[in-house]
């Protein structure tokens, strides 16, 4: 398992991406599972960077963790931000895509991807979490 924290900014996300992709190379991971997880962190660590920390003055951080083997990755986004479930949404404004509100495309990429997502929130921390499996 590799846990990666950082503050929440976009200039963190190649970082970020880089730390991933390493480990997910050093665990055997399938180009294709790697590329999607690619997308779904790049999506999800930009949702923090631009939403979780919006009324603060200075950014807060961004945990990332991640659980990798050849066919499957456990990925988790975690934010102290405000309290927010990405989940919870009128489910057939995000399967149509001609519906869809601006901002919600994001969330609808990474259901799109990943076999799960789950959200919770736990000691002040929002966790998303992710399963992909190739």
């Amino acid at each position: 398992m590799k846990e990666y924290q950082c503050p929440a900014i976009p200039e963190n996300l190649r970082p970020v991406l880089t730390v991933v992709g390493e480990e997910m190379i050093a665990c055997g991971t399938d180009t294709g599972l790697r590329q999607r997880i690619f997308v779904i962190l790049e999506e999800l660590f930009n949702n923090v960077a631009i939403h979780a920390y919006e009324h603060r003055s200075s950014p807060g951080p961004v945990r990332i963790t991640l659980l990798a083997d050849m066919d499957s990755v456990q990925l988790q986004v975690a934010d102290q931000g405000v309290a927010f479930n990405p989940l919870v949404d009128d489910r057939n404004r995000i399967l149509h895509l001609d519906n869809m509100e601006e901002g919600h495309a994001s969330i609808f990429l990474v259901r799109t991807l990943a076999s799960q997502v789950a959200y919770e929130r736990d000691n002040g921390w929002n966790r998303v979490t992710v399963l992909v499996h190739s």
